[in-house]
């Protein structure tokens, strides 16, 4: 899972410089600044909590955020200011670094708290010619972690020819086994353009059987696949919270109507597989018949 994060996108003509903010897990909020476009000496570094105005304004002499912005809008002042460069001077630009608060100091519950603070960014030495300088200021915008893409299945190392996806559902369970066996099972033929990697389209497949399907819905829970293809042995991949051993194999589900082959081939009997569809692509379009 990624990072959640604020970040802060402040531009002034031809400058742009990218804060962001990260949360370490303690409550230490930790600010990167980073100049992505133009030429610029980063000299102040500024933060208004709420946006609504502080006491801090200047860090003396040209490093100060009085006035407006260099867009024009106002500047009512800042909760915290801190040096990270020097104006004029033969000292190197300072382009990047860091910055770090507790939750504590900065008066806030949350990181998410912070999208909407205002961040300030005086610069000096502007353009080819060294002779700009901008006050940079805008509010920021809360990035929430983002889950990870599953990696359920392994890439298969010749061409899948069928999967057969088992749900953990009665609905459909209607093939004349010995008895019922609890789950309903799918198998699906799939065009080579599909590809070897699962992990890479189960999601728009899942989506695209939902809707064609009348014994699932949207809440289908799929347990796993049995793979198929070419030479390679035939095995069943547990998938999403079933899944606890990442692409290795595992043991079907107990008590399913049908067993692997331990070859190549079919499940057995492959008659007990409740429903099956042969798939073709169409652009983006999964379609079944």
């Amino acid at each position: 899972m990624s990072t959640a994060s604020v970040t802060w996108q402040l531009t002034a003509g031809d400058v742009s410089v990218l804060v962001t903010a990260t949360d370490d897990g303690s409550g230490n909020i930790t600010f990167k600044y980073e100049l992505v476009g133009g030429i610029a000496d980063l000299n102040g570094f500024f933060i208004d909590i709420d946006n609504d105005g502080g006491v801090f304004r200047s860090l003396g002499g040209g490093n100060n955020m009085n006035g407006s912005d260099s867009d024009g809008d106002k500047l009512d002042g800042f909760d915290f200011a801190a040096q990270i460069g020097t104006v004029g001077g033969n000292d190197a630009d300072t382009t990047c670094g860091t910055i770090s608060y507790t939750l504590a100091q900065l008066g806030v519950d949350n990181l998410e708290d912070l999208a909407d603070a205002e961040i300030g960014i005086r610069a000096t030495s502007v353009g080819e010619d060294r002779e700009g300088s901008l006050k940079l200021a805008d509010t920021g915008e809360y990035q929430p972690p983002c889950e990870e893409p599953s990696d359920d299945f392994p890439e298969w190392s010749q061409n899948i020819s069928n999967l057969t996806l088992i749900f953990n559902q009665t609905a459909g369970d209607t093939k004349p086994k010995s008895e019922l066996d609890g789950y309903y099972t799918v198998k699906i033929d799939v065009p080579e353009e599909l590809g070897d990697d699962p992990d890479a389209y189960i999601e728009d497949l899942l989506s695209a059987l939902i809707s064609h399907d009348p014994n699932l819905d949207s809440d289908a829970d799929l347990m796993g696949i049995v793979i198929k293809g070419g030479l390679a042995t035939t095995q069943y991949f547990a998938y999403g919270d079933y899944n606890s051993n990442g692409t290795a194999p595992d043991p079907l589900p107990e008590g399913i109507g049908f067993s692997l082959p331990g070859d190549k081939g079919n499940v057995e009997p492959i008659n007990n597989i409740d429903t099956g569809y042969v798939l073709s692509l169409s652009g983006d379009d999964f379609l079944f018949a």
